[in-house]
């Protein structure tokens, strides 16, 4: 019996650090929160931003009164010449979400429409795994993880992926 115990604490010592690695914890006050007309894409990455200390794309949301597309948010990356992974909508390459949270990346995500002909939603995915997706949604004024099946996660994905490399980002 008390083999299998120490079997068993064994066992949830040397998983227990693998399941912590796996979400990113990004710090609150590092989230940015939405505001009028639609700034999610911009919260989004500079939630990360903040997160990875990119300097570069602090005020974000401060500088773009706007919404954002995929390619918005490319351009000014490219503009600040910060490196980053995309994913383009209409492909759902789940490894390369799992493959963000594990290495601490974390990654900005796009969501279809709620009706036909409205505009998408854009969050910040911090942990991905086969039953959960955590997420920060810059539309929470609390700036809570919330974490959702990863079923309904998939559903509303519409593919979009952008995943910032700050270990070669120019940083000013």
């Amino acid at each position: 019996m008390t083999k299998e115990i120490r079997g068993f604490a064994l066992t949830v010592v040397l998983l227990l650090p693998c399941a912590a690695r796996a979400e990113v914890n990004i710090d609150p006050d590092c989230r940015m929160t939405n505001r009028p007309p639609g700034r999610c894409g911009w919260c989004a990455v500079e939630t990360l931003a903040r997160h990875h200390r990119i300097k570069s794309l602090f005020g974000l949301v401060d500088d773009h009164a706007s919404t954002a597309n995929p390619e918005d948010l490319t351009a000014v990356l490219d503009k600040v010449k910060v490196r980053y992974t995309l994913q383009q909508r209409g492909t759902q390459d789940r490894d390369l979400l799992r493959k963000a949270c594990v290495e601490g990346l974390g990654a900005v995500v796009g969501f279809r429409p709620l009706q036909e002909g409205g505009g998408g939603h854009i969050v910040t995915i911090v942990d991905f795994t086969s039953d959960t997706v955590k997420v920060i949604d810059p539309n929470d004024q609390d700036r809570r993880v919330r974490t959702m099946p990863t079923e309904r996660f998939l559903y509303w994905w519409d593919g979009f992926t952008l995943i910032l490399q700050p270990e070669r980002a120019t940083k000013k």
